[in-house]
């Protein structure tokens, strides 16, 4: 079983392109094409309101070989409010693997009380990767219209995986046949996307922000090309070293521990939730005897539950909450249990999500060969997260029917860099957790850790301090954090009451 991850953009920024070359494919590529911004659910004239520029970064979508295709990747660019002509851009490298940028970001862009700060004196810049969002091509999108309905339906899990391994064995021909070249959608790529970008707009370096997924690409963007990085912000870091990537039942058996830890030091919340992860059981027990029924045909089980936990404890404004909402659930409260399904048990809770373009790289260089033997450990070590008649080879099945090629052993050793970075860590992260935030900063010379005591994913954008670390930072990447309000910061102590009137809030 895996769970997903978890978190949270040009007329031309610069005028620099590149200089053709006598090939007519690499005359085209890269470069970057100036268009209008169309951001959705927001007004027309709000780009040019917010100084944001939007348009295409050409690429060849297999580089080192001679013809094959030109990929269009969609880029948005933040100007700076008072920019500063030594403040490098700031590159947004988004989590998943698989989900949009652009058009998650910007209808939240003006009440963000992170991105406004960042742009005062740089540019921010944001681009869907190859295969999510609105670049093009699509990636295999009709998956998601499947795969979607399988998990809605709440299948059994042997019924559930055969379809999907269907759904992708009924895919990958089709794609190969259009041209796709599987072997160029990995997070090498995305790095050289970005480096082609920089070379496109003119920029002599970047600041990196890299969030979950996201700090893999800027890991093996240290890496690649160290020159070409001024500074590196990691959130929620996912080294390639990692030992997570066969299974994330471990690491969130770790969050719910961690969470646990947190309620008993308080006499309140020891006393209301003793048991987090068996209250969880009896909860996900009842479920899978008897599926709620939606009113659009779709089913609740004990898994579907499950993955909407998950997606509460991943976000750190949810965290705190997370174990009323487990409390209301074993006590068979079936309209929280809609609700909390309703809100959190989609695909789509951090953007638009391509399932193809997610499986290609997990399979590819995060879930790495026969995963099964993990899994099936995992699966013995916290039966409460693990259903009884769950499949340990379902992703090792996929995988073998979708992309069986696998990075070369040389992608998973640590990766070394003198570039100044920033790692963030969360108390309670259930997809990175802090040990790999701890794992990733052992090899990066110049680096400070930060962790982020009552945070999940994303620690960086907690509060004023955990922001002011990364500003000052990028200010001055070569002057060591003063990490000082780390210890005096508040943090919001677990709920014991509340929860329903906390979901209203958020329709305000």
């Amino acid at each position: 079983m895996r769970f997903r991850e978890a978190l949270l953009a040009c007329c031309c920024l610069f005028a620099g392109t590149v200089a053709a070359a006598a090939d007519p494919v690499r005359a085209t590529t890269p470069r970057f094409e100036p268009a209008p911004c169309a951001f959705l659910d927001v007004a027309a004239d709000w780009a040019s309101q917010q100084r944001i520029d939007c348009g295409w970064l050409h690429v060849r979508e297999s580089r080192g070989k001679a013809d094959n295709r030109t990929l269009k990747l969609w880029i948005a660019i933040a100007r700076a409010d008072v920019p500063e002509s030594d403040d490098a851009p700031l590159l947004y490298l988004n989590g998943g693997p698989g989900y949009a940028t652009v058009d998650y970001f910007f209808p939240y862009f003006p009440q963000s009380k992170t991105w406004p700060a960042l742009r005062k004196t740089r540019d921010l810049v944001f681009l869907d990767q190859r295969g999510t969002g609105r670049s093009q091509p699509a990636f295999c999108p009709e998956l998601k219209r499947t795969l979607e309905t399988v998990n809605a339906q709440a299948l059994a899990p042997r019924e559930a995986m055969q379809r999907t391994i269907a759904a992708y064995a009924d895919c990958r021909p089709r794609m190969l046949a259009e041209g796709f070249d599987f072997a160029a959608y990995s997070s090498s790529a995305t790095v050289e996307d970005a480096e082609d970008l920089r070379r496109a707009l003119g920029v002599r370096q970047w600041n990196l922000y890299g969030i979950s997924y996201g700090t893999l690409v800027g890991l093996v963007y240290l890496r690649r090309h160290p020159g070409s990085v001024r500074a590196a912000i990691l959130d929620s870091p996912y080294p390639p070293n990692s030992p997570h990537g066969a299974e994330q039942i471990t690491s969130t058996a770790l969050a719910f521990q961690a969470l646990q830890r947190s309620c008993d030091r308080e006499a309140a919340c020891h006393a209301r939730f003793p048991d987090m992860l068996g209250r969880l059981q009896v909860a996900r027990k009842r479920l899978d005897a008897a599926p709620l029924v939606q009113d659009d045909g779709g089913r609740i089980n004990g898994g579907r539950l499950l993955s909407s936990i998950w997606t509460m404890l991943v976000q750190s404004s949810l965290v705190r909450w997370v174990p009323l909402a487990i409390e209301h659930a074993a006590n068979g409260d079936e309209a929280m249990i809609r609700r909390i399904v309703a809100l959190y048990g989609g695909t789509d809770s951090f953007g638009d999500y391509s399932f193809g373009l997610a499986q290609t790289i997990n399979c590819f260089e995060i879930g790495v060969g026969d995963t099964t033997p993990a899994v099936r450990a995992a699966m013995q070590r916290y039966p409460e997260l693990a259903g009884t008649d769950a499949i340990a080879e379902a992703n090792a099945r996929e995988c073998a029917a979708w992309q069986s090629e696998r990075a070369p052993p040389a992608f998973f050793t640590p990766v070394h860099s003198d570039v100044p970075s920033l790692l963030y860590g969360g108390e309670f992260d259930p997809a990175t957790p802090y040990d790999d935030a701890v794992l990733a900063s052992r090899h990066l010379r110049n680096s400070t850790l930060v962790q982020v005591r009552g945070a999940s994913h994303a620690g960086m954008g907690q509060d004023d301090c955990t922001r002011g670390i990364a500003h000052a930072f990028l200010r001055n990447p070569a002057a060591k954090p003063d990490l000082a309000c780390l210890s005096t910061r508040d943090v919001a102590p677990i709920a014991t009451d509340g929860l329903r009137a906390h979901l209203d809030s958020l329709k305000q």
